[in-house]
């Protein structure tokens, strides 16, 4: 029980947003936003389309943004299948140092997928190879 709390402690929250470990980003502000999920682990029903919203102040200029989206499945790491990569499509590009950058991507949850626990990487990678934004998040795709 004592290290449930001790993991509760390393979450990061905003009001409305959704609970999540920060995996390194160097933007700071981060706030992620899964929609119909503000404590995880999220409930991912397959068939259906759910909005991820990452809102953060960029650390440094950066001519584009890589979208990198693992599900961590038994402590191995699996690409997302089917997302675009290319997070300039789900906001404004170039991004500069101390802007404010609201991203939100629609992420299909496919019926192929199992039913099972994940852990799921979000990252918004920079030109430079950073993470601007990096969240880790316990789901079930049910």
């Amino acid at each position: 029980m004592r290290g449930f709390f001790l993991v509760l402690l390393c979450w990061a929250a905003a009001d409305a947003s959704t609970l999540f470990q920060d995996c390194g980003s160097v933007g700071s502000d981060v706030e992620l936003n899964v929609e119909g999920c503000t404590m995880p682990p999220c409930q991912l029903k397959r068939g259906e389309v759910v909005d991820v919203n990452f809102k953060f102040t960029s650390s440094k200029d950066s001519t584009g943004l890589e979208i990198e989206a693992l599900a961590n499945i038994g402590g191995i790491e699996f690409p997302w299948v089917g997302i675009d990569t290319n997070g300039c499509h789900y906001t404004s590009c170039p991004i500069s140092a101390g802007s404010h950058v609201d991203w939100t991507l629609p992420v299909e949850i496919l019926n192929e997928y199992p039913a099972i626990s994940v852990v799921v990487t979000f990252k918004l990678v920079d030109d430079s190879g950073s993470s601007q934004a990096c969240a880790l998040l316990p789901a079930t795709i049910i």
